[in-house]
């Protein structure tokens, strides 16, 4: 146990620190994605690990594709976790009922499903609305959707659910659809409580509305004009990962797919 322990932290280890020198995490990232790569395979095994590299990777490059409005910069501690916490507690629950391998394809199809909509989709050029409200919303609008995202969304979902179906659940395209049903799901969620409960941000000095007080550019504090206060992305990404490991457990065990 402690061997494979510690190939699990040395192989996390090493694919967060490629991940940093290639600029997509930054130092308190690199240690986040350390810790959930390590719990993923230590306890999920070779294949939930293979399968997190996967979605970060994709989630990565989709990042650094052309086209985005606004330039992103490496990913830190908060982001990293708010995406792969839930996963990784799913992974290790694994060991103790199989059943939880549901939950963490679930958690990582609904990241997946969340960051591929929103890098495709403020890249296609569509005007998204607010699910809520059905209003013009600006691309990468917290709540915003459109029709070329809401596709990659799915198709995030279904991604991981196929590798997943192959590479830890087993169950074939049973499995897979449960998993991208799921996945969908807590995307959707995701963007309903972006529109509905997040906090949003008014600067009195430069008139910007960002989804956090400190924001780039501006040495003035935003005032929260609306939403939950403590509520931001990564809290909202958290809670989609979370929908999305409970209905796929829900779901999956209620089918007996596995």
């Amino acid at each position: 146990m402690i061997v494979q322990a510690s190939i699990a932290v040395v192989t996390a280890a090493a694919v967060s620190l490629v991940a940093w020198r290639l600029g997509a995490l930054d130092r308190g990232g690199a240690i986040a994605a350390t810790a959930v790569g390590a719990v993923v395979f230590g306890c999920g095994g070779l294949g939930a690990a293979v399968l997190l590299v996967f979605f970060f990777f994709s989630a990565s490059g989709l990042s650094a594709l052309p086209g985005a409005r606004r330039e992103r910069g490496r990913r830190g501690a908060r982001q990293v976790l708010a995406n792969g916490v839930v996963a990784a507690a799913a992974a290790a629950l694994m060991a103790i009922d199989e059943r939880a391998a549901l939950a963490f394809l679930g958690a990582l199809a609904a990241a997946a499903a969340d960051t591929w909509a929103t890098e495709i989709g403020v890249r296609s050029g569509a005007t998204p609305r607010s699910i809520l409200t059905l209003e013009r919303r600006s691309p990468g609008t917290s709540g915003a959707v459109s029709i070329p995202g809401t596709l990659a969304s799915a198709a995030g979902a279904l991604a991981v659910g196929a590798a997943g179906a192959w590479l830890v659940a087993g169950g074939g395209l049973r499995t897979a659809l449960v998993v991208a049903l799921a996945g969908l799901a807590g995307s959707l969620l995701d963007s309903v409580l972006g529109a509905g409960l997040q906090a949003v941000y008014l600067c009195p000095d430069c008139g910007a509305r960002p989804e956090v007080a400190r924001h780039p550019g501006c040495r003035t504090q935003a005032r929260r004009s609306s939403g939950v206060p403590g509520l931001d992305n990564d809290a909202v990404n958290g809670l989609a990962t979370l929908a999305g490991a409970v209905i796929g457990l829900l779901v999956g065990s209620a089918t007996s797919f596995m």
